[in-house]
């Protein structure tokens, strides 16, 4: 990724913003933004721009990574694991711990902030195909405000509560107005600060047919233009994406199921049945092993945005393969194996347990000898397949996410069957609601954001090749003819509605473990349930049977699900 590191912000300091968060909040501080009053007028200027804010979330990667997992109940510390880590997984962190990046993260907003307001989205071209003006730097403008409201999101749910500001520090002569925000606070901040852009990643002087395409993540870059094999808006978040994000924790699901559907329904984004591992119909045995190969590809279809990491730089690389292998410092959780080995499916009416995205893509045992005795173990291969041109990423968003948010959304909106049914086990299409009809045809009462192939307009026809997300496990069609892969009936709609997303929350282990998001997951159930002993019973699942009523009591305290800070918020 060298020319993608190249693009450098000229205000860029997130290495030396300040001594430490304290100072950075300080006025009097000489840890400010150094200027020379840079502006972006130009497509040139703004995209060198964007492409330095981008390449602060490379000092964050493996932080997000790491505090996402550690305290979820999926990754494990190991015997060579340093203090540090056993601290972040035991919810014993100081402020001294170098995993906490929480100074990154300040640098990156302010960065964004200073991009912001040096950002003239007032300029515009006549295209040479149109006969009016094109403001060309808005969708720039959307792109730099959704990476903000990413980092501050990340920022409150990690540390609890932000410092806001929407302006950056630049001079210590000119305090800067902040507020101390906790989550639902910052989150109609962010909300209203997003849909005001939303619309700018179409040009609202161009037809969305010769414009860019609605909700992508990519200003001004056709999906053609390559950065070191990576596709330009490979490298950034989806506005439609975060602004989910937002909505799901702010628990306003109809408008989060909308916009991911928007989302899948303007970038053509499907659950691909190639990226699956099967079994033998006749032997039961492990037969297709194509899981992985969505990483290794690394299409934009089924990688959104990711974060890309070179070793030519020190400081732009990533340490987490070596973490999983050479140095085994991190391990899967036995809790996560078990997760793993637990499916149980039908095939030819023989029953075979194990999900095959376990131990074929996600870990591998390997027999060594411990202390003179032998033993399994495991490791993590899944970051060996992350890899693009001998780079690793990390992956932020990628379409069996987005399509695992949706159903989440859809079964808060009572909707059950349509996420289970028709995101795990079918896929969602036309036939699909075609041949199980009388299944699901209660739950097909017309919103738009439910809208799969029933109407036969436009290139709706690209949802027929939808399959189902929990097949990749075992072969889709093994899991489509499975009559025990079903919703068990419940006392209640409400009953029902637990039942479904608990299933879901161990698809997202089963598909997306250890990419980051396992501990936001969970807190943000147990915000739904408004139940903090379900998050502290699946953490503590995961520690050895002596340990766990005290992780578990520990946990019941939503204050110790939250990091040190070291920034100075005063009286609230």
């Amino acid at each position: 990724m060298k020319k993608y590191l190249r693009y450098i912000l000229p205000v860029c300091l997130a290495g030396s913003l300040c001594a430490s968060c304290t100072d950075f909040f300080e006025t009097d501080s000489a840890g400010v933004l150094k200027t020379e009053g840079q502006r972006y007028q130009d497509e040139t200027t703004a995209r060198a721009g964007l492409f330095g804010l981008l390449q602060g979330l490379q000092r964050i990667g493996d932080n997000y990574v790491i505090m996402g997992e550690l305290r979820g109940d999926l990754m494990d510390v190991t015997e060579n694991s340093s203090q540090e880590l056993r601290d972040i997984s035991r919810f014993e962190v100081d402020a001294e711990n170098s995993y906490l990046k929480e100074r990154e993260y300040y640098s990156l907003i302010n960065n964004c902030n200073y991009y912001i307001h040096r950002l003239d989205t007032t300029i515009s071209r006549r295209e040479d195909d149109n006969s009016y003006p094109v403001k060309i730097l808005r969708p720039y403008m959307a792109q730099a405000k959704t990476l903000r409201a990413w980092c501050y999101l990340q920022l409150c749910l990690d540390y609890g509560r932000v410092k806001y500001a929407d302006e950056p520090f630049l001079d210590v002569s000119r305090p800067v107005e902040m507020q101390a925000l906790d989550l639902d606070g910052l989150l109609p901040v962010l909300i209203r600060d997003l849909e005001g852009v939303l619309p700018w990643m179409v040009s609202d002087d161009t037809p969305v047919s010769s414009g860019w395409m609605q909700g992508n993540a990519d200003p001004g870059f056709a999906g053609s233009v390559q950065y070191e094999g990576y596709t330009a808006n490979q490298l950034m978040l989806p506005v439609r994406f975060v602004l989910g994000e937002l909505y799901m924790w702010n628990q306003d699901f109809q408008k989060a199921a909308q916009v991911y559907y928007d989302l899948i329904y303007w970038n053509q984004l499907y659950v691909s049945s190639s990226y699956v591992n099967s079994y033998n119909e006749t032997t039961l045995l492990p037969a297709g092993e194509n899981w992985t190969n969505q990483f290794s590809g690394f299409s934009y279809y089924d990688i959104l945005t990711a974060i890309p990491f070179t070793d030519e730089y020190t400081d732009n690389s990533s340490a987490l393969s070596k973490m999983f292998t050479t140095s085994y410092v991190l391990a899967p959780s036995q809790a996560l194996i078990d997760m793993f080995d637990d499916q149980s499916y039908s095939i030819n009416t023989k029953p075979v347990t194990g999900d095959l995205r376990g131990a074929y893509g996600t870990y591998y045992d390997k027999e060594e000898t411990v202390d003179g005795s032998e033993t399994e173990r495991p490791y993590v291969d899944k970051y060996n397949y992350m890899q693009k041109n001998e780079n690793a990423y990390v992956v932020l968003c990628r379409t069996a996410l987005v399509y695992l948010r949706y159903a989440e959304a859809v079964n808060r909106l009572g909707k059950p069957k349509l996420a289970f049914y028709g995101v795990l086990k079918y896929g969602l299409s036309k036939n699909t609601f075609e041949i199980y009809n009388d299944l699901l045809k209660d739950e097909l009462t017309g919103e738009p954001w439910i809208d799969f192939g029933l109407t036969s307009s436009g290139d709706i026809g690209m949802f027929d090749v939808n399959s189902g997300l929990h097949g990749r496990g075992c072969g889709s069609q093994n899991l489509e003819l499975d009559p025990t892969f079903v919703i068990e009936a419940c006392a209640s709609s409400a009953d029902t509605l637990l039942q479904v997303e608990d299933k879901l929350l161990t698809e997202y282990a089963l598909e997306t473990s250890l990419e980051g998001n396992r501990f936001h997951d969970l807190m943000r159930v147990a915000r739904y349930r408004n139940d903090p002993s379900w998050l502290a019973d699946k953490v503590a699942a995961k520690f050895p049977e002596g340990e766990r009523e005290a992780i578990r009591a520990k946990l019941l305290n939503r204050q110790n699900w939250y990091l040190p800070t070291t920034v100075e918020f005063g009286e609230k």
